[in-house]
This record gives C-alpha cells, sequence and structure tokens, in this order.
C-alpha cells in the first residue's frame, strides 16, 4: 500500500485535532473518578493493557498471519479505546463516565507502552535482525506531542472557557468519524485491486480479534460483577480500537504500509460489529436487567 500524504501529513494533523477534541469533553472530575469507581476502572484497564496484546497475539498466531500482518495486528492491539468508543456508550446505555475515565487513563498510558509493546513485536514475529529502526524514546515524543499534548491543551481550554469547549465538542467528534473514515476510503482507493488480497489476508483474523474482544469484555465485566451498564461499557472499550493511532505508527512512524492492513480491516468491521452488539442489548436490555443482579454485590 502506499503511504504518501494521507499517512504522512493528513493523519498526524487529524489526530491532533481528534485529541483536542476528547481534551475539549474532559475535566479533572474524568480523572477523579478512579476514587469513586475503582473496581470498574481497574478491570477496564488490565483488560486495555494485558488481555488485548494477549488476545492480538493469540489471534496472530492462530491465523499464522506474515510477520507484518502480525505485527499491524499487534499494534492495533495496543491501541484500546478512543472517542469513538465514548459514543457508543452513550447511544447503547453504557456507562459514559466510565467510558471517558478509562479513554482519559488510556491516552496518558499508551504512548509510554506501544513502542515497547510494538518493539518486542517485531523481535518475535520479524526475528532480530530483520526488525524495522524503531527508536523508542523518539515514538513516545512522537506519540506524546500527537496525543497527550492536545488532550492537555483541550482541558484547558475546557475550564478557562467552557462554551467554547461545548460549542466545539460535537462538531470535533463528528470530524473524528468522518475523518477516520475518509482516511481508509483514501487509501482503500489508493490501492483498490490489491484490497481483496489483503481482506483475505486479514479479514478473518480481525472479525475474529474483534467478536472476541467485545464477548469477552462483556461477559468479563458480568463475572468480576460489575453493573450491567459498566459491563457494557467494558465490551466497547474491548472491541473499538483506536485504528487512527495504529494507523500512526505502522503507516507515518514505521513507514510500512502493510502493517496498515489489519487497523484498516478492523476499524471497518468493528463499526458493524459494535453496533450488532449494541442493537443487541438494547433489544434485550430489560430481560437482562431483569436477571438477578451481580452489581448488588459490588
Amino acid at each position: 500500500m502506499q503511504s504518501g500524504f494521507l499517512l504522512e501529513i493528513v493523519l498526524p494533523i487529524s489526530l491532533f485535532i481528534i485529541m483536542f477534541g476528547m481534551g475539549l469533553s474532559l475535566t479533572l472530575k474524568d480523572f477523579e473518578r478512579v476514587a469513586l469507581f475503582p473496581k470498574a476502572v481497574l478491570v477496564g484497564l488490565l483488560a486495555q493493557l494485558l488481555l488485548l496484546p494477549l488476545l492480538g497475539f493469540m489471534v496472530a498466531t492462530m491465523f499464522h498471519l506474515e510477520p507484518l500482518l502480525a505485527v499491524g495486528l499487534m499494534v492495533l492491539s495496543c491501541c484500546p479505546s478512543g472517542p469513538t468508543s465514548n459514543m457508543y456508550s452513550y447511544l447503547f446505555k453504557g456507562d459514559v463516565a466510565l467510558s471517558v475515565t478509562l479513554t482519559a487513563l488510556i491516552s496518558v498510558i499508551k504512548p509510554f507502552t506501544l513502542p515497547f509493546l510494538t518493539y518486542y513485536s517485531m523481535v518475535y514475529f520479524m526475528g532480530e535482525g530483520k526488525t524495522i529502526e524503531l527508536p523508542i524514546l523518539k515514538t513516545i515524543l512522537q506519540l506524546f506531542i500527537i496525543t497527550v499534548l492536545p488532550v492537555g491543551i483541550g482541558m484547558v481550554v475546557k475550564n478557562y472557557s467552557p462554551k467554547f469547549a461545548t460549542a466545539c465538542e460535537k462538531p470535533v467528534k463528528v470530524f473524528s468519524m468522518i475523518i477516520l473514515f475518509a482516511i481508509i476510503a483514501g487509501l482503500v482507493k489508493q490501492n483498490w485491486e490489491k484490497m481483496w488480497g489483503f481482506f483475505a489476508q486479514s479479514g478473518v483474523a480481525a472479525l475474529t480479534m474483534n467478536c472476541i474482544c467485545i464477548s469477552l469484555g462483556f461477559l468479563l465485566g458480568l463475572l468480576l460483577r460489575l453493573s450491567r451498564t459498566q459491563a457494557v461499557t467494558i465490551a466497547f472499550e474491548l472491541g473499538i480500537q483506536n485504528g487512527t493511532t495504529a494507523l500512526l505508527v505502522t503507516g507515518t512512524i514505521l513507514q510500512v504500509p502493510t502493517m496498515t492492513v489489519v487497523p484498516i480491516t478492523y476499524s471497518l468491521l468493528m463499526f458493524v460489529t459494535a453496533l450488532v452488539f449494541g442493537l443487541f442489548i438494547l433489544k434485550n436490555r430489560r430481560s437482562i436487567l431483569d436477571q438477578p443482579s451481580l452489581e448488588r454485590a459490588s
């Protein structure tokens, strides 16, 4: 696949704007909520930081993905959460406060964990002598500037100009959805003749990963006696990955177009599977809530 203008210029600028928009919706209270429901936050964070990479490794191994695709899947599995998961939690009656809190925490943690996990994924799947150069400190700095810094700027703007922040918040969220689709559409158009081959290579693996993440997230929440709304949110937080960040790492920082195949495929599929799950939850919401409540024991 060709990286070109979309991945090198448009994507970093767009991600900066998206993360700025997320900052416009955050306050310090979103981080303070950790003390209000520590169990749900801890479950969500551990699932995102530990369980997702493990699932990515298992799926990449199970489907015998070629090394570059396997690394692409690993990068994606290390990019959980984002504004899209917040939107799905809101639309399908999840715990929006928990979703926003997890997204806020992950956005701060991710720049420091992603470069290391990406490097060791390349070492494992590609071999010591075939890894692509990934300067860890430089990558951390790049991710910090493009993801953490705009969130902080957005929070400052919200603190000093709440009316402006409120007015901009929704348009930026809409922009984040449109720009992700636009970037993916641009990459697909550039490589249309090869797309079916790319989907054949990674489609089933991406779909399997996505379905496992959503299902396991929901079941994990229920088994650990979180509320039903929190379990729904954990499902979305695990199943909806931050495709823009994954594309940034694979296509812009590493500059390996083949690695972008899995993030593109997964990003297209996750909107559909998350929608199906959300509609299922809404349709069965009454019967689910009428079941013996696990949350009473929490």
